[in-house]
């Protein structure tokens, strides 16, 4: 098949749809699991709430953004997400994971760190993080997700980062959960969380045809027709495609691997 597998999660993303909406409606499907006695929906409604500016990436967030998963979102070209499922590596109590990570017993406090990274992650991506080329090794847990032809991640779990890899990742469109998606994940109670993800319509920029904008940022753009349209070449569109599939793992490798330019404490 072509490009990365839809997995047991296709059910719930059934009903993503594009506008403004992540189209979480999907997770009515899923059967629920309370995993926390704190309410959370009035700390994740007031994070969402908050101006993202008034949200420093700090420690704390930088410790809980090295443990996110992502999965591929297929919704149009498709385009990798954070998990909105299992958001943590190291099993499916997201909670205690959170908990641990952040050396706390406060729930309250791990509800709201993890909603403020939820908020924080394409920031981090875009120009918070900071993270060299080179060859890196994926969590074993996740050796499902990158097991198709495309993904660039050899039999040994490892995957080269390129220059190329980070390009793209940093001009990557993201979309968050607006008021319905946000009230949809909070009514189906502490399973599921508001992760963002890439726009799969238009992962880099305006053009419906993704590699347009991958040539552009990459400074090869495509030659134009004299009406302003661009000439797609086989052999490019290829080997932008493969590159845009690859960016599921190069986003797990940024989020394991990247330092925080100014975290604070």
């Amino acid at each position: 098949m072509n490009g990365p597998p839809i997995m047991r999660r296709r059910r719930l993303l059934a009903g993503l749809g594009l506008g403004r909406s992540l189209g979480l409606g999907g997770l009515l499907l899923a059967p629920l699991r309370a995993l926390a006695a704190t309410d959370r929906k009035p700390i994740i409604r007031q994070v969402f709430a908050t101006p993202i500016e008034a949200i420093p990436i700090t420690a704390q967030h930088a410790a809980l953004i090295r443990l996110l998963r992502v999965l591929w979102v297929p919704i149009e070209s498709g385009a990798p997400g954070i998990d909105f499922e299992q958001p943590l590596l190291g099993g499916p109590d997201t909670l205690a994971i959170a908990r641990r990570a952040l050396k706390t017993s406060d729930d309250a406090l791990a509800i709201q760190r993890l909603a403020e990274v939820c908020r924080v992650v394409p920031a981090f991506v875009a120009s918070m993080g900071k993270l060299a080329p080179g060859r890196y090794t994926l969590p074993p847990e996740m050796k499902d997700t990158f097991d198709f032809p495309q993904s660039g991640v050899d039999a040994q779990g490892g995957f080269t980062l390129r220059a190329e890899h980070l390009t793209v990742l940093r001009a990557a469109m993201w979309r968050e959960a607006g008021p319905q998606e946000l009230q949809a994940v909070l009514r189906e109670g502490d399973r599921f969380w508001p992760m963002p993800m890439i726009d799969g319509k238009r992962p880099y920029g305006d053009a419906s045809f993704y590699q347009i904008d991958m040539a552009r940022l990459l400074g090869e753009p495509y030659r134009l027709t004299p009406q302003g349209t661009a000439i797609t070449e086989p052999i490019k569109d290829a080997r932008l495609e493969q590159l845009h599939y690859e960016t599921l793992a190069a986003l797990q490798v940024f989020l394991g691997h990247a330092v925080a330019r100014k975290a604070t404490r």
